[in-house]
This record gives C-alpha cells, sequence and structure tokens, in this order.
C-alpha cells in the first residue's frame, strides 16, 4: 500500500510540474506594424495564443478556471479555448489580444498585458524595427499564484515563443531575422527573407533569446524593410 501511495504522489508532481511549461505565440499583420511605426497609430493588437501543458484532459478541463484567473488581470481580452491534445502532450489554452505599441516608452501604464510588441521606424530607409516587451512585475505575480499551487515556477528555457508574421500587404516585403527559427529552420547571425502578399513566416525565439528576454524584458524580433 505503501509503494502504490508513493507511486500516486510521484505520479501527481509530474502532473503539477507539467503546468510550468509555457507556449507563446501571437499572430500580426504588416499593415498594422507599419501603421504604428509609421503614423503612430493606437489602439493596435495582434492575436495571441497561450498555452499550459497539463497532465490529461480531465486536469485541463478541471483546472480551466483556476488558470484563468490567475491571467485574465495579465492579458488583454482573454478567453478560453478548448483543450489542446497532441500525441501525448495536453494543453489549457487561452486566446488574448497582444498590444502593438509605437514606442516602450511607460508602456507598462498603456496596457495591462504581460507582454507587448512595438513597431518603431528603422535606421533603414524604410524599415520598422519590431520588439517583444516582457512587464517583469506581471510575469512575478502570475509565476506567485502559479507556484503555490504547483510548487514550481514558469521557466523560459522550457518555452516556446513565436510570432506569425502575415502580409496582408499587396506589396513584397523582407524580413530580417537573426539567431533565430524562421519556419523550423535555425538562423545563425542575420538572414533575409521574402515575403510575398498574403504569405506568412514564422519566427521563434531560439534559447539564447528567450533567456536574453527573460534577463532585460526586451528582445529584437525582426526588422521590416519594403523592397522597392
Amino acid at each position: 500500500m505503501k509503494t502504490t501511495g508513493y507511486l500516486f504522489c510521484a505520479l501527481f508532481w509530474v502532473l503539477s510540474l507539467s503546468a510550468c511549461k509555457l507556449d507563446l505565440s501571437s499572430k500580426v499583420n504588416i499593415g498594422d506594424l507599419n501603421r504604428v511605426a509609421l503614423i503612430k497609430d493606437e489602439g493596435v493588437t495582434g492575436l495571441g495564443t497561450i498555452k499550459l501543458e497539463v497532465g490529461s484532459v480531465v486536469q485541463c478541463q478541471n483546472e480551466s478556471q483556476f488558470f484563468a484567473s490567475v491571467l485574465e488581470s495579465h492579458f488583454q481580452n482573454l478567453s478560453i479555448r478548448p483543450c489542446e491534445q497532441v500525441g501525448m502532450e495536453t494543453y489549457f489554452v487561452a486566446a488574448f489580444q497582444i498590444p502593438i505599441l509605437h514606442s516602450a516608452r511607460d508602456w507598462p501604464q498603456k496596457t495591462n498585458s504581460m507582454i507587448a510588441i512595438t513597431a518603431s521606424p528603422s535606421s533603414q530607409v524604410g524599415g520598422v524595427d519590431v520588439d517583444m516587451l516582457l512587464n517583469q512585475a506581471r510575469f512575478r505575480r502570475i509565476n506567485k499564484a502559479i507556484e503555490a499551487k504547483y510548487f514550481q515556477k514558469f521557466d523560459f528555457a522550457r518555452s516556446r515563443i513565436a510570432i506569425q508574421l502575415e502580409n496582408d500587404q499587396l506589396t513584397y516585403h523582407d524580413v530580417l531575422a537573426s539567431d533565430a527559427f524562421v519556419d523550423e529552420l535555425p538562423v545563425v547571425g542575420i538572414k533575409a527573407f521574402g515575403l510575398k502578399p498574403r504569405a506568412h513566416l514564422e519566427i521563434e525565439l531560439s534559447d539564447v533569446q528567450r533567456e536574453f528576454f527573460s534577463l532585460y524584458s526586451r528582445v529584437p524580433l525582426f526588422k521590416l524593410i519594403l523592397s522597392i
């Protein structure tokens, strides 16, 4: 009986720890980035998705309200989505809106979101620099609530952070990415990717970028260059 009890406790511990794997993804349009960077349009957002790995579909369903209560104060317009199961992995899923800002100045006061994207004019003619921001205070509050129940914090080393860039324009664009994964392929140094109208590109942060993001609350994502 003691052995069975120990095995049950060990299984519960593993399931609890699995809830601390974080997957953040967002989808943004080139048109929105250009509007924010070049004419300082305010109130523009992209579509975001947050996923937390849990032990089972049952656990996901039972804990959905808890996760939502922890996250809703730190993400804009958070809404729960059906649980997802990919192979042996199960995920709690929620959608949210990610703000796109012209400047990082005073951004924690501008929005209640844990993360945001900035789009600002680049030093390159006709270009836009796109970065991602992290509100450390909000991230710590989320971690505190998760740790109180699961005895473990979120770890960016075990996380996935990605952005899907959509070319909603009628013109061709070049995208400069560096030291990241682009469409699942590793990029070392700086590389240009051509993006045709209605095409998209997925850019995922590398291990080094995620570590930089967690330490300094900001990480460059890519540069947009309007091709001539």
